[in-house]
């Protein structure tokens, strides 16, 4: 792999598990749940609530774990572009449904369209 190939998908793949794990992890151990938008009230909410974020931060550990062995990640890098893939289409699916969201909203879309499209077009080569 060419060393710029590399270090986009480094620098991508740290971006996105340090963006999950953090705020995952988080999440699963503060002691209220949910923030001022999102109020989880019922312990059933809340326990669904914890587990959310812990997938959040297991995807971003998975994330973390295809940096360790780059070269060889190649299907673990496109899983993560799939993931992606589906967020971009739920995020458009959401404006085309609910509305048109806040700058945050289209920020984030963004950053998953270009995690999507680099994940699934310049993957690790097998």
């Amino acid at each position: 792999m060419v060393l710029a190939h590399k270090l986009v998908l480094y620098g991508l793949l740290g971006l996105l598990g340090l963006s999950l794990v953090i705020p995952g992890v988080i999440g699963v151990f503060r002691p209220g749940v949910g923030q001022a938008w999102l109020v989880a009230e019922t312990i059933d909410a809340k326990n669904h609530l914890r587990a959310v974020n812990a997938m959040i931060a297991a995807l971003g550990a998975v994330a973390l774990w295809a940096c360790w062995d780059l070269e060889r990640s190649r299907l673990l890098v496109m899983a993560l572009g799939v993931v992606m893939a589906a967020l971009v289409a739920a995020r458009v699916y959401s404006v085309v449904v609910d509305g048109v969201p806040g700058p945050s909203s289209w920020t984030y879309l963004a950053v998953e369209s270009v995690l999507a499209g680099v994940f699934l077009g310049w993957p690790p080569p097998p």
